[in-house]
């Protein structure tokens, strides 16, 4: 049996050696033709990543109508330079559309994982899209995007292995490729786990899979979706479902050139909003379910973002955030309000969200919080008379102002009906009586509209007390079904159990008829608070306490995936893990 493996695999690998990694800079090809040969070499630290820079490079875009994108030549399928001399693949095609949003030339520029970094800073290319992986240890040299494809860090056993999930592995034989993004995986994937193992390294994936074929190794770690391959095309080894960790890919810029940066954000969520992002994805992975990284703000527009509608000049801090937060042992935080005795439960849910998140994550930093009032958070942020802001409704009119981190809660439109009723959508009450919360101003009109959109009619009943919608559906029967912002109906839920259900709609549709997100505002292109914010926020997730914060306020099967960026659980001194 392990002779047929050996000879099966070592057979497969011979036809997988054009096959690349995109796990991050750090990853070594396997031989693939290339214009500038890949160097094992590290070129050394030039000191320009911590030069101010003088302009965004929107200046130059602008002034020379063309965009240079550092692309790897041999990293299919993010990007390969195909026999006709054509950069092709998943970034290649991003970066033509960024291109085309913006009415400028694309110009690819090949750069290596070795060079790639340097060539940004010395300002030999715009933007990197090189199958880049968002990985925390890069955020000191670059300035990433949003997260436009999610990957993987995966393992593979033999067929006959009867491991079912990565902590299977335990006391056991791992093999990596020496000097990938995998060795830095596993090394930490022992760490946070606990799990031990003994690691083997090889010189590339041929050699790894040849070795787990022979038993020398009991598993693989490497990039998903080239493990999918081999998995697909052997059927001698089997991928655990469970990932090492989950890869975010990103674009990267210069550090602080924010403009830049938000103009690629923009036409990112541009792109998804059309529908484009999809489409790039369903070419290169025919068949894969697309993960909507991508989450768009308020304000995107329905024409394509365009380089004049950002300003050249950089903006820098008057005052950077950790250095007076570390002086002073106080987080001050905008958005916090004193609620009045009669507030609804929804008003009080989300005020212990909003007062339970920044507590944690002071009390990760060693400070204290210290509420400032005001009726505008983000100018307070922006006049630097608060360091931070909750409950700020992403959107794009407040770019100039803030920075805003990712969302950390999601809310909004939904139908709330009895336990029994098998209502789900619009079409299923036609004639029925929907009750609408009169706090919510222009809730009706709403509700006839989505009636109207499936060619059916309801008729109006309104809730002038949150607190009694249970009832009038309950004990009144005045409705037959509630619509309304989720806040205000979960407590509903809470409140009598196995009575009453949020639909979820059916098929592929959306559940929600509506999304509002909530982020935090920070100041603006103080990219080292940013940061130290974004990793709290990353380990509160990653340990499932930001996931209990928000059991009184979403569903469980509700809240979304946090976009986790590996790397360390420490910054700037900082210990972020609980």
């Amino acid at each position: 049996m392990r002779q047929r493996i050996l000879t099966g695999l070592t057979a497969l690998t011979l036809s997988l050696g054009v096959l690349v990694s995109g796990a991050g800079l750090a990853q070594q090809a396997d031989v693939v033709p290339t214009l500038i040969p890949p160097t094992p070499i590290p070129t050394l630290d030039n000191g320009v990543s911590d030069a101010l820079l003088a302009e965004s490079t929107l200046a130059r875009v602008q002034r020379d109508g063309q965009v240079r994108v550092g692309m790897l030549y041999n990293a299919p399928p993010f990007g390969e330079l195909n026999i006709r001399g054509e950069v092709t693949g998943y970034d290649a095609d991003l970066a033509r559309a960024l291109a085309e949003a913006w009415d400028v030339t694309f110009v690819p520029v090949q750069v290596t994982r070795q060079t790639a970094l340097d060539m940004l800073q010395n300002g030999e290319v715009d933007v990197l899209a090189a199958a880049l992986v968002h990985r925390r240890e890069l955020d000191t040299q670059v300035e990433f995007s949003q997260t436009y494809y999610i990957g993987a860090q995966s393992m593979i056993v033999r067929q006959d292995d009867p491991a079912q999930q990565s902590a299977d592995l335990s006391g056991r034989r791992v093999g990596v490729v020496l000097g990938t993004s995998s060795e830095a995986v596993v090394a930490e994937w022992q760490r946070r786990s606990g799990i031990s193992v003994t690691v083997q390294t090889y010189y590339n994936l041929d050699r790894a899979v040849v070795a787990l074929a022979a038993g020398d190794v009991d598993a693989i770690v490497d990039s998903r979706f080239r493990l999918q391959r081999l998995s697909v095309e052997a059927g001698l080894v089997r991928l655990l479902e469970t990932p090492v960790t989950a890869e975010p890919y990103a674009l990267a810029v210069r550090r602080q050139d924010v403009n830049w940066r938000n103009l690629i954000n923009k036409t990112l969520q541009y792109l998804e909003q059309q529908g484009k992002l999809k489409e790039i994805y369903q070419t290169y992975f025919p068949g894969g379910s697309y993960p909507g990284a991508i989450i768009p703000w308020s304000g995107i527009g329905d024409d394509a973002p365009q380089l004049a509608q950002f300003s050249t000049q950089i903006p820098y801090p008057p005052q950077y955030a950790i250095p007076r937060i570390r002086q002073a042992g106080v987080l001050r935080v905008a958005g916090l309000v004193d609620l009045p005795a009669d507030a609804t439960e929804s008003e009080r849910r989300l005020d212990t969200l909003n007062r339970g998140l920044v507590g944690a994550m002071a009390a990760r930093w060693g400070v204290q919080v210290q509420a400032v009032p005001g009726d505008n958070p983000v100018s307070l942020v922006a006049s630097g008379q608060a360091d931070i802001a909750v409950g700020v409704v992403p959107d794009w009119s407040l770019s100039d102002q803030v920075d805003l981190t990712a969302p950390y809660l999601l809310h909004g439109e939904r139908l709330m009906v009895k336990e029994n009723d098998d209502y789900e959508t619009f079409n299923d009450i036609r004639g029925k009586w929907v009750a609408v919360f009169a706090s919510e101003p222009g809730a009706a009109d709403r509700v006839n509209a989505l009636a109207a959109s499936v060619n059916t009619a309801v008729r109006i009943f309104t809730i002038n007390r949150e607190q009694d919608a249970a009832f009038h559906m309950l004990v009144d029967n005045n409705a037959d079904v509630t619509f309304g912002d989720s806040l205000k109906l979960i407590p509903h839920l809470a409140a009598n159990p196995g009575l009453l259900r949020i639909t979820t709609r059916v098929g592929n549709a959306d559940p929600w008829y509506s999304r509002t997100y909530a982020a935090l505002a920070v100041p603006r292109n103080d990219i080292d608070f940013r940061l130290l914010v974004e990793y709290t926020l990353q380990e509160l997730a990653r340990e499932g306490q930001w996931q209990n914060m928000l059991a009184p306020v979403m569903l469980p099967e509700d809240v979304f995936t946090f976009d986790i960026w590996p790397g360390a659980s420490e910054y700037l001194g900082f210990v972020l893990a609980g």
